[in-house]
């Protein structure tokens, strides 16, 4: 919005001083000789002159009209001497000549000037070409602001269209998204003046398909996961009440407690996923040394048929991180590790120009590079996990935390001992 508000500012102001200066040029190009007098100017001045050749004339009847002849040669505003007698006037303008001596009258052939010459019985007349200067001049401003107004229309509007088309846009596609096109996102230009709401909108579009997916994902597997301990205990129930024999009902019962357990597992790993909301987590950060931290996370962990190596880095490494979370990004990874290794763990540190690495190393069958996009899906297991244990949760769990935690899963294969390399890259 920032840059929508900027940009009409900008275009307002442009539009304004360009216009304006424009305008102004084009009326002095209209005009270019603004050192010649201006019609009310000269007008002033005829006035004036008639004002005082009434009163010369007054005085030198005998020459008169040759002073009339002389000034016709010599000046483009013609004068005549008219008898009062034939001066005729309507009677309100011949009211007011009487009073002032002086009338100004205008026709299509221009203005005239009209003066009495005291106590001749004549009228001096001054035939000029100017025009009204009120009249053209309020024709010019007219122009000039119905200019200056199409200018701004104008440009709004070709600064405006460009916005009319994204917001077409953008109520076209959440209509989409609306009626169940989850695929339907925004091209945002850098040129975009909501580039911000299109962004936004493709988050949250992201987002919703997102949780629709994960919720599809989880009802197919739940219902397929489900399925196997429900019928087992089904089995198990039918079974006890058939025999008498207590050793068979000691065994049938701790199947199903085995098959409970593993159903009470599932529930709780779901929850767990679900809880793993960043709308629903409030992270706490602080700065961790991941050497000294991650060699006292591992302290805990035994396994007798694994052997663990922890290398850490050849310097201090600081994150910026929760330890919560993170702690069990490295529980998920130790277990996966456990799950699939053969014999050997390896825990490595890695400091780079860029990164922080934290690889979790194991001489297990791996995991095939065809596999890598789906293995970290909830309930999604690649082919070396077919026959074992758990619920292909973990390496999801673990994505979903580095999602939001800025921590990146890669997942390759060991060169060392030959199975899974699953990194963490912390920015």
């Amino acid at each position: 919005m920032k840059k929508l508000i900027v940009s009409l500012i900008l275009v307002v102001l442009a539009s304004i001083i360009s216009l304006g200066w424009s305008i102004s040029e084009f009326a002095t190009l209209q005009n270019p000789d603004t050192d010649s007098p201006s019609t009310n100017e000269q007008l002033a001045a005829l006035k004036l002159v008639g004002i005082t050749l009434s009163r010369t004339l007054a005085g030198d009847e005998v020459n008169q009209q040759g002073f009339v002849d002389n000034w016709n040669q010599h000046n483009q505003q013609q004068m005549s001497l008219t008898p009062e007698v034939e001066f005729i006037l309507p009677p309100s303008l011949k009211l007011q000549f009487d009073n002032e001596k002086t009338l100004a009258l205008e026709s299509d052939e221009g203005i005239s000037l009209h003066y009495l010459i005291p106590d001749t019985g004549q009228v001096l007349n001054i035939k000029t070409q100017l025009t009204s200067p009120e009249e053209k001049s309020f024709d010019l401003n007219k122009l000039y602001t119905m200019l200056f107004y199409i200018g701004v229309v104008a440009i709004l509007l070709v600064w405006v269209s460009p916005l009319i088309r994204q917001l077409l846009t953008l109520s076209k596609t959440t209509q989409a998204f609306g009626m169940g096109e989850l695929q339907q996102r925004i091209n945002v230009s850098k040129t975009s003046y909501i580039g911000t709401i299109e962004t936004e909108f493709n988050r949250m579009a992201d987002r919703i398909q997102q949780l629709i997916d994960d919720n599809k994902l989880l009802s197919r597997a739940v219902s397929h996961d489900l399925k196997t301990p429900i019928a087992r205990l089904r089995f198990g129930i039918e079974a006890l009440e058939e025999t008498q024999n207590e050793q068979l009902r000691v065994k049938y019962f701790k199947r199903l407690n085995r098959d409970i357990d593993a159903m009470e597992e599932l529930v709780a790993t779901l929850l767990n996923y679900a809880r793993l909301d960043q709308a629903n987590i409030q992270p706490e950060l602080q700065s961790v040394e991941l050497n000294a931290w991650l060699e006292r996370k591992l302290v805990g962990y035994a396994d007798n048929r694994l052997q663990l190596q922890y290398i850490p880095a050849s310097q201090s490494i600081m994150i910026n991180t929760d330890p919560k979370y993170l702690s069990m990004q490295v529980a998920n990874l130790l277990s996966n590790a456990e799950r699939f290794g053969q014999s050997k763990i390896k825990v490595r540190l890695e400091l780079t120009d860029n990164a922080t690495w934290l690889h979790v190393e194991d001489d297990g069958q791996g995991i095939a590079e065809t596999e890598t996009e789906q293995v970290v899906k909830p309930f999604v297991r690649g082919q070396q996990s077919r026959d074992n244990a758990g619920h292909g949760m973990g390496l999801a769990i673990v994505k979903r935390i580095g999602d939001w935690m800025g921590s990146e899963l890669v997942i390759g294969r060991s060169i060392e001992l030959g199975g899974a390399k699953i990194s963490l890259k912390f920015k």
